[in-house]
């Protein structure tokens, strides 16, 4: 019995049908920054307690990720890259109690110790001692050299088998297909848990959002969800905006060249302002447009990754006089692991309509493409099956 193709059990002399060790996965590496990813053997470390092994199914590429190889976000290389994952557990380490061998789950880079203050105030994306749930007596992945590989947020999901911390992981139903399970590790959890978590918005609320591509595009649906009034989107392509449309924006406004320009028609549509501005773009200037568009007492919750030494410039008398608030929300803030449950039964209700988010499935050797596809104004999410050969 065999893990991923090209990985087999036997070479460790592991194979009882119950537990399967994969000690060499294909995956595609970052080696130079600005570079496609590289395709290559990588030795993957077995499970150690409380770890479990996971064989990918499905990633979907996030603008996070290209990031990183385009150099405006840091990281050393070599690393792999990709966090937004579903699979299958393969073997569980000693003291693993939530998942099985055969679970499907789904994985979030920010792993929580359930203990800290910032976990006990309801805030895991902000664990004061994530370090130290990740830390290791070694790496998890070298080449056959023995040189060590990185991974990005500890997962390093462009491969074909993960190994990660149990509370990186949430156990999904079946009947949820893995190229949407998948999005509840990034997309999903950073959009919808915006608006529930970060931004809290209330039926009597009104809310623009930034940036109109997969975590835009759920924070919308969140919004809907929450059941905000008026759900204005705003982007820079024209065709961005009539998808966002059929994700439940009410309104859509095209950003253009000036930023004055869509804050005065925000203002148009919403007079005074909205109560809740959602950036999802992660630009200054989107970040600076957002709390343009804010009534005052409104906030605007900042989602985007910004480059390195990145800093905002806001009207100090805006923000004082008016009572507008600036806020970040890494992640969402989402609550990873009740939040999967909820995401589910949304998705399976109908309310969240995340199969038409993944606009493309692509193979794992064609993982370069799907990144360069990015800019396509009518993709919201590539997602890459894992399960093939490269």
């Amino acid at each position: 019995m065999e893990g991923p193709q090209g990985a087999s059990s036997a070479a460790d002399g592991v194979d009882d049908r119950r537990h399967i060790v994969i000690s060499t996965v294909t995956a595609a590496v970052l080696h130079t920054v600005g570079e496609p990813l590289e395709f290559e053997a990588i030795a993957i470390d077995h499970p150690g307690a409380f770890e479990v092994l996971v064989r990918v199914e499905r990633v979907g590429l996030c603008h996070s990720d290209l990031h990183y190889i385009r150099g405006l976000l840091d990281i050393g290389t070599p690393a792999i890259l990709g966090h937004e994952v579903a699979g299958i557990v393969e073997t569980v380490g000693a003291g693993v109690t939530r998942m099985n061998v055969g679970d499907r789950v789904v994985a979030t880079v920010t792993p929580a110790c359930g203990m800290c203050r910032q976990c006990l105030r309801g805030r895991p994306t902000q664990c004061q001692r994530v370090d130290l749930v990740r830390l290791r007596p070694r790496p998890k992945h070298h080449r056959m050299d023995g040189s060590v590989v990185g991974a990005l947020g500890g997962l390093g999901a462009f491969a074909q088998a993960i190994l990660v911390t149990e509370s990186s992981l949430a156990v999904v139903d079946k009947t949820v297909p893995p190229e949407v399970a998948c999005l509840f590790g990034c997309c999903v959890s950073t959009g919808v848990g915006a608006v529930v978590h970060g931004a809290a918005v209330r039926p009597h609320d009104t809310v623009a959002v930034i940036g109109c591509g997969g975590v835009g595009i759920a924070a919308i649906q969140g919004a809907r969800l929450a059941g905000a009034r008026r759900i204005i989107a705003i982007d820079s392509e024209p065709r961005k905006l009539v998808v966002a449309k059929r994700f439940g924006a009410t309104d859509a406004v095209l950003a253009g060249k000036s930023p004055e320009a869509a804050v005065s028609a925000v203002h148009q549509i919403e007079s005074g302002g909205v109560d809740h501005a959602i950036e999802a773009v992660g630009r200054t200037e989107t970040a600076e447009l957002a709390f343009g568009c804010l009534a005052p007492a409104g906030a605007a919750t900042i989602l985007g990754l910004m480059p390195t030494g990145s800093s905002l410039r806001i009207p100090a008398e805006d923000l004082v006089y008016g009572d507008r608030t600036v806020r970040g929300a890494y992640m969402g803030a989402n609550r990873f692991l009740s939040d999967v449950a909820m995401f589910t039964d949304h998705y399976r209700g109908g309310r969240l309509d995340l199969d038409a988010m993944v606009t493309r499935v692509i193979d794992f050797a064609d993982i370069n493409d799907g990144f360069a596809a990015m800019s396509d104004p009518d993709n919201v999410r590539t997602v890459v099956n894992m399960t093939g050969g490269v």
